[in-house]
């Protein structure tokens, strides 16, 4: 499995640097990329509000991060990342470190989009699933699925290239996951539906107030 020490350096010498967020050195938010604030579907909203903002902050321990808040009602607050930047046939890393303040069915934390999501960070009940879907009309798969706690900081990280067809391997903790009914370390997968812009923040869950926290981001190009 020549391929599976990739993974684990990233933030090293994969490639180009395209997205750096680091908190503890102070970085805004906005080094992410482009904000989502969606107080419901259909309405975005341009600034922060109290219900809805994405700011910096401290994490319940005193650690500075991204804070992500979405109140109760409120729709999505996001980072989208390279905007209409994504290309095929590359691969991309993306390193993501955050912890969760809350825990709730349907929260998604992490969505490579374009008109569907062909892969999401995403709960089920109390699971945070790896999801997988291949055209919009067709059903999610469940790759790989965790229970988490909260205020426990996180890291995975994802290797994805958009070829025809792509593949992803991914890793929780630093250690690399297996996927799919089969335990594959790098999944065959459709990636590039046009675009595969990641996005980073909490998305749905508005039954529950949601605080997010998020560390670190780099996203590199090979």
């Amino acid at each position: 499995m020549r391929f599976l020490p990739i993974l684990m350096t990233i933030g090293s010498a994969l490639g180009a640097v395209l997205v750096d967020f680091q908190s503890a050195r102070g970085d805004d938010p906005s080094v992410l990329g482009l904000r989502n604030l969606e107080t419901k579907r259909g309405t975005m909203i341009p600034d922060n509000i109290p219900d809805l903002f994405i700011r910096k902050g401290k994490d319940p321990n005193g650690a500075p991060v991204a804070h992500f808040h979405k109140k109760k009602g409120m729709l999505r607050a996001e980072y989208h990342s390279l905007n209409k930047e994504t290309k095929k046939d590359k691969t991309y890393a993306i390193r993501y470190e955050f912890s969760l303040g809350a825990i709730e069915q349907s929260l998604s934390i992490w969505q490579l989009w374009r008109r569907h999501v062909p892969l999401a960070l995403k709960f089920s009940r109390s699971n945070l699933q790896l999801q997988y879907q291949p055209k919009w009309d067709a059903p999610r798969q469940i790759l790989w699925q965790t229970a988490p706690r909260l205020n426990t900081k996180y890291r995975a990280d994802f290797l994805i290239n958009t070829g025809t067809p792509g593949w992803v391997e991914f890793s929780w903790n630093g250690q690399v996951q297996k996927l799919g009914p089969q335990g594959e370390a790098r999944f065959a997968a459709t990636t590039f539906p046009g675009r595969s812009d990641p996005k980073f923040g909490a998305y749905l869950a508005d039954n529950v107030d949601v605080e997010f926290y998020i560390y670190r981001v780099l996203i590199q190009e090979k």
